[in-house]
């Protein structure tokens, strides 16, 4: 679904496009902002609590109906670039932790970690690390950068189709201390294969094969269940020889476009609505996704003219520009349209949402269905309920409007 989504993902998606180990990279502080409006907290690696309870939110307790459910908008901003990444809407009540990364690496400069999750349960939304490598039968730079080895920040390995990704990286990287493990399903999903391998670029050969894990463990004696997306791309260019060399290819490929959703066993399906509206509402800047593109870019146009010292990453981002070109657009746009269609892919008897045109925003976004009955503030806080005699502006000091479906 997302996004390296955050893109939508997480480039997200890279988060957002959401991505190697955190530990060979600048650690940066994050920088999360609900609103204006709120407190704005920075940290590096801290938990933000944004948590509140509903009867807050509405402001009468005695009026509040079962069946209700609220969002509040999560914006990120990243520091490094100056700019907003990404937003989207998360559950009232529940916490985030992570933050954007740079490095040196014209691979893959912007790196994210995210987890949305629920403090009194056990649902969470994960956006993982993508896996920058390279490849070539190329022997001088196999010699000269031999598997294992970095060539330019990429790990130098050599590519592995899709259920191995899942099996010898996902999992081992990022659900190693669990217990009793199993895989119960995989499915391809060729929406995510065709977000990684994205327009054709002029004299390279791309490929890429996208699909999904459930899987079922214990984790802190609990037993859960998540699935897990993924996308394998690579990125194949054909070069010609030299006289000590033949004819050769360079691949560049990835493990991307990582995220979960997760939750106690038997309670995943459940919570799909959920997890589909944060997905549906995951907005990538695209100012900021021009602003990695021309940072890898202007990267790659370096090591090209022979400055193999990059130096420092924050004197890169600030050369680079944040203006889109037109392909830029294009892709930006490719990856949000399917982003949506991801979203729906969660599952396969999933209903969908409900679109609503949002009077303080002016736009249309989409909240679960099932409900009937939607609210918005001008803070960016929304609320979907069953009741139609709900009203959260009785006892509240906030402005809620009723949400008309978009026809």
């Amino acid at each position: 679904m997302i996004t390296n989504l955050i893109a939508r993902a997480i480039i997200m998606i890279t988060v957002i496009v959401g991505l190697l180990s955190m530990s060979t990279v600048q650690g940066i502080n994050s920088q999360l902002e609900i609103d204006k409006n709120k407190t704005t907290s920075a940290s590096s690696g801290t938990i933000i609590d944004f948590k509140k309870t509903i009867e807050e939110l509405s402001g009468e307790k005695s009026q509040r109906p079962a069946n209700l459910q609220a969002f509040i908008s999560y914006k990120y901003n990243d520091p490094m670039a100056g700019m907003e990444a990404f937003r989207l809407l998360i559950p009232k009540g529940w916490q985030t932790k992570g933050s954007i990364t740079w490095v040196t690496n014209p691979a893959l400069p912007a790196q994210s970690h995210f987890r949305f999750y629920n403090s009194d349960g056990t649902e969470e939304l994960n956006f993982f690390p993508t896996q920058s490598y390279f490849w070539t039968n190329n022997q001088v730079f196999l010699y000269t950068n031999p598997p294992g080895s970095l060539r330019f920040g990429t790990l130098v390995a050599k590519p592995i189709d899709l259920r191995t990704a899942f099996s010898n990286i996902i999992i081992p990287n990022f659900r190693a201390n669990v217990r009793n493990l199993k895989i119960i399903e995989m499915k391809e999903v060729p929406e995510l294969a065709k977000l990684a391998k994205g327009e054709p670029t002029p004299g390279v050969d791309a490929i890429a094969r996208g699909g999904k894990i459930r899987i079922e463990y214990q984790e802190n004696g609990k037993l859960m269940e998540e699935e897990i997306y993924a996308a394998v791309s690579q990125f194949i260019t054909y070069l010609p020889g030299s006289g000590f060399t033949s004819n050769y290819f360079i691949n560049y490929w990835y493990i991307d476009y990582i995220f979960s959703f997760k939750a106690g066993k038997g309670k995943l399906d459940a919570q799909s609505k959920t997890f589909q509206t944060m997905i549906y509402s995951l907005k990538v800047s695209p100012q900021w996704f021009a602003k990695v593109t021309n940072v890898k870019e202007l990267m790659a146009q370096m090591i090209m003219e022979g400055i193999h010292a990059l130096g420092r990453i924050g004197n890169i981002i600030a050369k680079a520009g944040s203006e889109m070109r037109a392909d830029q657009q294009r892709a930006w746009e490719q990856r949000q349209q399917a982003q949506d269609r991801i979203a729906q892919n969660f599952s396969d008897y999933i209903r969908g949402v409900e679109r609503y045109y949002d009077p303080f925003s002016s736009k249309q976004l989409e909240l679960p269905n099932g409900y009937g009955y939607a609210w918005a503030n001008n803070l960016g806080e929304y609320i979907v309920t069953d009741s139609p005699s709900y009203n959260p502006n009785i006892g509240s000091n906030l402005h809620w409007e009723q949400l008309q479906r978009s026809k």
